[in-house]
């Protein structure tokens, strides 16, 4: 007699929560490495045999040892006119970089030109 096809239940979305499914009810997706698998045969124990699997545990490892972007932003609570204005010449400096095809390298003196300067 063969077995039932499993599929991801609540059960399994509250003990994985970086386990999303996909548009088949057995297929599922683990955000943290990207990784697409099925639990139609394993139910949880397929889940657990990718827990173990060298690629999970590389990005694991990975997305523990990165920083996150908050700590490279400022903190403020409302930015200023002077925030918008700086971050308009930093856009206008990156849109006319990708359009006229110029390389970041021979941009590399954008930080003497007055427009940076006055803003910043």
């Amino acid at each position: 007699m063969p077995k039932r096809k499993c599929t991801f239940n609540d059960k399994l979305k509250t003990k994985y929560p970086f386990v999303k499914q996909r548009s088949d009810p057995s297929d599922v997706t683990c955000e943290k490495c990207r990784t697409d698998f099925s639990v139609a045969h394993g139910g949880a124990g397929a889940v657990e045999k990718h827990l173990l699997s060298e690629k999970h545990k590389l990005s694991d490892h990975a997305a523990a040892s990165s920083s996150s972007m908050h700590t490279f932003l400022k903190k403020t609570d409302s930015p200023s006119s002077k925030d918008f204005e700086v971050a308009a010449a930093e856009a206008t400096w990156a849109y006319h970089t990708v359009q006229k095809s110029h390389s970041f390298r021979s941009n590399d003196c954008a930080s003497r030109l007055n427009m940076f300067q006055a803003k910043i």
